[in-house]
């Protein structure tokens, strides 16, 4: 087969480093992958990363333009991923978060007849995504939500190399003395791509719990860069001033941040970045939005397997609990040592590559098995535009109101 895989965008995070390893392995499986990637002017790290690789790489710039939204699909995105498709003479194309399943349908599928698939590792699933494709999910509940909406929905959990995701094979020593962190100190870490919208605020939260623990060996670590890499910093300072020590440091982005995992203690995060801390053995506080924080413990396993690793609160921004659920893992080591074992055994058992390639295997056999149907495809077609412009005229407050009670 020959699949091409489509990224909305080249920075670090974890629907791309998913992309990338899920790509790899059907390349090990025989398969001939290249990679199509959008940028807004300057290449990220992610083409870099799928070069080195061996990957052919499409590169389409691609500037958002204010006051179009309605439109359906990009068309120069969704024109140059029909190019491309074209050019790999593909069989298959697998595209990454709704932005890039428009272009796909309204592009290689509606023009040269190639059926898709698309995968979203976000939490939340749009009604008017076109229902024809194949999509994967991360969670049970999305997956439930979607096949509600009468998509084809498959569940495909974030996968994790646990390889050369360990601490086993990936030293962290140097990381610590890199930053100036001590033997005798508890470094918490948190990598992500540093983003307003579901990202700042739990980040915001962490830092503000180090006043309230009032434990000098605490240093919070942030690995990652983004729009909102400024503000967390500004932040950091105000943290550090007030403590008269550097409690938090922002690294930046790393193109390989293993070391820093391995470097922790106490993993905060969400998301894929959650699961590859689990995997180096590291206890975890899992983040979200609107004040939302719980430790991935085995009693709260069952919710995390249902909602993935991600979690909204109740719009209660207090830093307290946050501060509470970090000191009863940095004032024990025995819990410490216990949940990161777990940790560990629970990624390699139920999330590894291997079992990710498996499923979605199957998933490209069924997108591939698909019957072409250009009657229905032009029906979806319309469906899909007149869906989704009103969904974007919608004022946003409701859109988040329906969004949170699943509509």
């Amino acid at each position: 087969m020959r699949l091409l895989v489509g990224l909305h965008h080249l920075e670090l995070g974890g629907s791309q480093l998913n992309a990338l390893d899920l790509a790899t392995a059907m390349r090990a499986h025989g398969h001939d992958v290249a990679v199509f990637g959008m940028h807004g002017g300057t290449p990220g790290p992610v083409a870099d990363l799928a070069r080195s690789a061996g990957f052919p790489v499409t590169l389409v710039r691609h500037r958002a333009t204010r006051g179009r939204r309605v439109l359906p699909a990009r068309r120069g995105v969704a024109r140059a991923l029909t190019e491309a498709a074209r050019e790999h003479r593909a069989d298959l194309v697998h595209v990454y978060e709704f932005p890039m399943a428009l272009d796909a349908f309204y592009g290689p599928h509606l023009r040269l007849g190639l059926p898709f698939v698309t995968t979203i590792y976000g939490m939340a699933v749009p009604r008017w995504l076109p229902r024809r494709p194949e999509l994967v999910l991360g969670t049970r509940e999305l997956t439930e939500q979607a096949r509600g909406y009468g998509m084809s929905a498959h569940l495909v959990e974030p996968p994790v190399d646990t390889d050369s995701d360990d601490a086993a094979v990936v030293d962290g020593r140097a990381f610590r003395a890199a930053y100036g962190i001590g033997d005798d100190e508890l470094m918490l870490c948190v990598v992500s791509r540093l983003e307003p919208e579901m990202k700042a605020e739990g980040i915001e939260r962490a830092m503000a719990a180090l006043p309230l623990l009032g434990d000098d060996r605490l240093r919070l670590v942030v690995v990652g860069d983004g729009p909102s890499y400024a503000a967390l910093r500004a932040r950091a300072g105000e943290v550090n001033a007030a403590l008269g020590r550097p409690a938090v440091v922002l690294t930046g982005s790393l193109e390989d941040p293993r070391p820093a995992y391995a470097a922790t203690d106490i993993a905060l995060g969400m998301g894929g970045s959650a699961l590859r801390a689990m995997a180096f053995g590291t206890p975890l506080v899992v983040l979200g939005v609107e004040g939302f924080s719980r430790p991935c413990t085995p009693e709260e396993l069952g919710y995390f397997l249902h909602a993935g690793f991600f979690g909204t609160g109740t719009g209660e921004l207090s830093p307290a609990p946050l501060a509470a659920q970090i000191r009863a893992l940095s004032t024990d080591p025995a819990r410490r040592e216990r949940l990161g074992e777990w940790s560990r055994r629970t990624v390699v058992e139920r999330f590894s590559l291997k079992a990710a390639t498996d499923s979605l295997s199957e998933v490209y056999a069924r997108a591939l098995a698909a019957p072409a149907d250009r009657r229905a495809t032009l029906a979806e077609a319309g469906r899909v535009a007149a869906h989704k412009a009103s969904a974007d005229l919608m004022p946003p407050a409701l859109r988040q109101r329906l969004r949170r009670a699943g509509g």
